[in-house]
This record gives structure tokens, C-alpha cells and sequence, in this order.
């Protein structure tokens, strides 16, 4: 089976008829029309609660059935700001039900266990209106970064009216094409929390320890609280210095993030970003600050870098010594950002540390520490019997007809 997405918002209907007439077997088309698709909101349900199943009840989780079950994925996406929409990446985070809390190692890096043997490799389509030949270059390469980590094949439609396959390749990531420059000390910094979890998350945990430091030298801006972004969408334009900190998430930022994006003009001042991730290697993150290098180009603004740091999951789990122990270097780069406008060369490098996994880090996830850690909480929520379930594959349904 094979089905067709278009999460775009200007539909072609001839454009389905091109690709139908490509396969030789019929395209299912799943048209999320104007229904919205609700962002992820980080809540591990999925993982922790009820294994393999949304809580979210909306027409994404009503689309899991014919995601699993096909043998092909087709995703016709918008773009904006230089980047996959708010509507595609929320589709591709709230795919991850489909896997697994549990981590294996692939070529040095962390990927997260499939829940089902097999999943639909995946086809891409992107609308290239307004984007840069350097934007569409990031795009490719965070489509097959996503496709890599989804364990599967990926391919892209250049066009929709003549489709043909090009397979997606790996690449390094194209970053440091746009030079890291520097700033005057601040007065303040705007700090926007981009976790999907707002302050209950490593994050805000962050964010409040700096807050309690700098007082007000930092506005830390919770982006979960929509009701706020007309007002700081237009602030932007008239504050000098900004940050986003976020979690890296499904191997970009979290949707909601690239929704406000979409909101903002070019201005003067600074940016700055911050991801920190659960896996523990930084070259997870590359492919997501190539692309904000090209934001910030594209938002005329001083990039002042990226701050990349991984192994940050469980943070919250520690002993409060051990939290104040992983804090305390990146609280301190952000606190040197502001006093001297410039990102520490010799911090940044340490906080990036491994870039990919040795042999040290190789041996210690191999002991399956990390793997205890999800099967106590699974076994908190009583869901550890069910932590294997599959609830969208297709003999389920067939078992229920009988």
C-alpha cells in the first residue's frame, strides 16, 4: 500500500492523478484538508503510558493505521522561513509513537528503537517558492537525516507534475558557511524557552537556574504561551539581542518553534541558538544549525553561533548536586554571551564533547543504564507489559474482525 499526505495548504489535484499514474499499484490520499495537526507536546505517553498510541485524539493519530501499514509514504510539504512548515514537522513529530524510547548504536550515533519490523520508506516533496539554493540544500539534507533516523529509505519528488525518484544521500552537514561574529556586552538578553514541555522540562531547568543568576539582564519568553506571540513577533524587530534555546527534537526543532519563526521579519541585532539534546553526541545537532545559520542570514540579523549540547535527558532525574554539576557550563557560556557579547570558543567545544560516541561511550550505553531509566518509569505507569505493543499494525485489525 502506498499513501499519499499532502500537508500543503494549496492542493493540486493533478498533481495525485501524476503520481498515481507513476506506481503501477493505486496511491491512497490522505488529505488533512484544513484540520490542523496538533503539535507534540512532549508528554512521552507514547513511550511511558500507552505505548505506541497518541493521546492526542485528531485526524494525525486517525492517519497512524495507513502510515504503518504502507509500504510507501509520500509527504508533499510547504515551506517557510527557509524550512519545512509548522504543519510538516509537526506530522513528522507526532510520528514518533512509531518508535521506541530505547537507543542503538548506528555508525557512532544514537538512534531510537522501531516499534514495528517494518516501516514505509519515505518520498518527499517540497515547495521551493522563495527558498534559497543553500535553504533547499539544508532542507535535502534534514529530509534524509530524518529518513536515516527513521531506519528507512528516502527519496525526493522534484516535480510533481513529471515525478521521478532521486534518492536522498548522506552529506555533512553544511555548516559554517556563514561566519560567527560578535556583539557589544548586553543590557538583556531575550531568551525564548522552545521546549514543548515549558518550564517541567530540562529546558526550564536551565532557564531558571540562569534566571535566578542574571535576574533581569535575561527575559526568558515560554513559547508554549501563544497568546503572547503577535506581541513578541513584532518585538523582535526591536530587541537587540536574542536567543532560542530548545531541545533538539525529532532532529530539528519542535514544531511550535518553526511556527513562530514563520512570524518574524528581518531586523537588526543578534542571534544566538542553543540546542540541547538527549542523545549524547553533538553531531546529532549539525544539521539543525546549518539551518539556523541560514535563518539568521535570511533574518539580516549578527550571528553570534550555536550552542550545541548533548546527553542532557534524565537531567531532571539527577541528585540536585549532579543537576547543579551539568548546569553550571552551560549557564556559564550564556552568562559570558552576555557580558561580552561573544560565544567562548574553548566552552563551546567542551560543552560539544562527544561529537560522535567512542569507544567509552560505545561501552556505556551498551551496559543499558539508559534503557533501565525508560523501564522504570514504564513500570511506574504500569504500562511495562504493554511497552511492545503495536497497536497500528495491520494484523491487529484483522485479529478484531474475526
Amino acid at each position: 500500500m502506498k499513501t499519499l499526505f499532502d500537508l500543503r495548504e494549496r492542493k493540486n489535484p493533478a498533481a495525485y492523478e501524476a503520481i498515481k499514474d507513476f506506481y503501477s499499484e493505486g496511491v491512497r490520499v490522505f488529505d488533512f484538508e484544513d484540520q490542523a495537526i496538533t503539535p507534540c507536546i512532549g508528554c512521552w505517553s507514547c513511550w511511558l503510558r500507552t505505548p505506541g498510541s497518541c493521546i492526542m485524539k485528531d485526524r494525525m493519530s486517525e492517519s497512524y493505521w495507513d502510515y504503518v501499514n504502507s509500504d510507501t509514504v509520500i509527504l508533499l510539504l510547504d515551506t517557510k522561513q527557509g524550512f519545512i512548515n509548522h504543519r510538516g514537522k509537526a506530522f513528522i513529530d507526532r510520528s514518533i509513537p512509531h518508535y521506541h524510547p530505547y537507543i542503538k548504536l548506528v555508525d557512532g550515533e544514537a538512534q531510537h528503537l522501531s516499534r514495528y519490523d517494518k516501516l514505509p520508506e519515505m518520498i518527499f516533496f517540497f515547495d521551493r517558492e522563495g527558498v534559497t539554493e543553500g535553504e533547499a540544500l539544508r532542507i535535502e539534507d534534514y529530509l534524509y537525516r530524518t529518513a536515516y533516523q527513521f531506519q528507512t529509505a528516502g527519496y525526493l519528488i522534484d516535480d510533481l507534475d513529471n515525478p521521478s525518484l532521486r534518492p536522498l544521500l548522506p552529506r555533512p552537514a553544511k555548516r559554517g558557511t556563514v561566519p560567527v561574529d560578535t556583539a557589544s556586552p548586553m543590557n538583556k538578553l531575550i531568551i525564548y524557552n522552545g521546549s514543548p514541555r515549558q518550564q517541567n522540562s530540562n529546558t526550564g531547568l536551565i532557564l531558571e537556574t540562569l534566571r535566578e543568576l542574571l535576574h533581569d539582564r535575561v527575559e526568558i519568553r515560554d513559547l508554549k504561551t501563544r497568546k503572547h506571540w503577535k506581541n513578541w513577533q513584532q518585538k523582535f524587530s526591536e530587541d537587540p539581542h536574542v536567543l532560542f534555546m530548545l531541545p533538539l527534537y525529532v532532529h530539528s526543532m519542535p514544531s511550535h518553534v518553526m511556527d513562530f519563526i514563520e512570524g518574524l521579519a528581518p531586523s537588526k541585532g543578534s542571534l544566538t541558538f542553543f540546542i540541547q539534546s538527549g542523545f549524547p553526541e553533538s553531531s546529532q545537532s549539525y544539521y539543525l544549525e546549518a539551518y539556523f545559520e541560514q535563518l539568521t542570514k535570511r533574518l539580516k540579523r549578527v550571528y553570534l553561533g550555536t550552542i550545541i549540547k548533548g546527553g542532557v535527558e534524565g537531567l531532571q532525574a539527577r541528585p540536585i548536586q549532579s543537576q547543579q554539576i551539568m548546569i553550571e557550563p552551560m549557564v556559564k557560556i550564556i552568562i559570558e554571551l552576555i557580558n561580552t557579547g561573544e560565544l567562548n570558543k574553548d566552552q563551546l567545544k567542551e560543552l560539544g564533547k562527544p561529537v560522535r560516541l567512542g569507544t567509552i561511550g560505545k561501552a556505556f550505553l551498551k551496559t543499558g543504564l539508559i534503557n533501565f531509566f525508560w523501564d522504570r518509569q514504564l513500570k511506574a505507569n504500569n504500562a511495562y507489559g504493554l511497552k511492545n505493543q503495536r497497536p497500528h499494525q495491520k494484523t491487529r485489525i484483522i485479529i478484531e474482525k474475526e
